[in-house]
């Protein structure tokens, strides 16, 4: 089996809350045996960090996520937050800290459940396209093509089309469907992400920037919501939910080769929700292996 946990929009200099869901989850990650942890962006508030040497990563990681029990490979995934500081930074201080894994502003992680299942993790940079549609033509211009999501869609498909993995999962900041008061669905993601997921079978899309937790599901596709790393916000129910509350907390995920175990932690680690879903739910089911170790964008 594999666990790990999903853990959104957290870093705030070491507070009271930040530290809170940390001790949280130090317990969760003894009790699951956590592998890993996903970060699902907005990484560090407000405006990222500005460089390797910034004091965020001390303040608002190193320090605050420091027992011994979260000293796991971090997955992490860029917020809109993150992009108003230096994204180059956070992709190169992969070099710095054995934990922090980000190659990349998308990339993809396969990971073994078993000898003969494995699980593919495709974490993707949401902000450009929930965000390139309210940017003036100057703005555009100044950030080229590394910011037009037409081209990351492409490579979305080119993950996605060959893969043999058991279980497809896609990570993101921006949540496809949501229920929460504050954002609601990403219409961007929803046209032109949603439909990838579905026609190469992907089973659960992670995200964060609402500061709740929920799970939604739609005709077999699950999606998670894990944004309180550090602050909440009021939530709401839709047609799709399965749960929703507004609390600080974080998702502990355990993959076995045929369900996926899903729980919702509040701050003190306590299980607030819990749910089990089979892996033959997906839209599409193409079962096998995947040997690829970690695979970065393309330049």
């Amino acid at each position: 089996m594999l666990s790990f946990l999903v853990l959104g929009d957290w870093g705030r200099r070491g507070s009271d809350a930040q530290r809170a869901v940390a001790a949280g989850m130090a317990r969760a990650a003894r009790r699951y045996d956590v592998d890993f942890v996903l970060s699902t962006g907005d990484n560090f508030y407000e405006h990222g960090v500005e460089s390797i040497h910034d004091a965020h990563w001390c303040e608002s990681f190193d320090a605050v996520y420091d027992d011994p029990a979260l000293h796991v490979p971090w997955y992490v995934a860029l917020g809109n937050h993150d992009h108003m500081g230096s994204v180059r930074s956070q992709i190169a201080y992969a070099r710095r800290d054995v934990r922090w894994r980000l190659p990349d502003r998308y990339y993809s992680v396969s990971k073994q459940i078993d000898a003969r299942t494995h699980a593919q993790f495709v974490v993707l940079d949401t902000t450009p396209f929930a965000e390139v549609e309210q940017m003036d033509a100057a703005d555009r211009e100044s950030y080229g093509t590394a910011y037009d999501p037409t081209l990351q869609g492409y490579w979305l498909r080119h993950m996605l089309a060959p893969s043999r993995s058991a279980w497809r999962i896609v990570v993101g900041h921006h949540p496809i469907r949501s229920a929460g008061s504050f954002h609601g669905d990403t219409p961007a993601l929803r046209d032109q992400v949603d439909p990838l997921l579905r026609q190469y079978g992907v089973q659960a899309y992670f995200s964060g920037h609402e500061h709740d937790l929920q799970h939604l599901a739609e005709d077999g596709l699950q999606y998670v919501v894990s944004g309180v790393g550090s602050e909440t916000r009021p939530t709401g129910t839709g047609p799709c939910s399965r749960f929703s509350r507004s609390t600080l907390g974080f998702a502990a995920v355990t993959l076995h080769p045929d369900i996926m175990e899903l729980r919702f932690c509040d701050a003190e680690g306590t299980v607030c929700y819990e749910t089990t879903i089979a892996r033959e739910t997906a839209t599409r089911e193409r079962v096998g292996t995947h040997g690829t170790a970690e695979t970065a964008r393309a330049a």
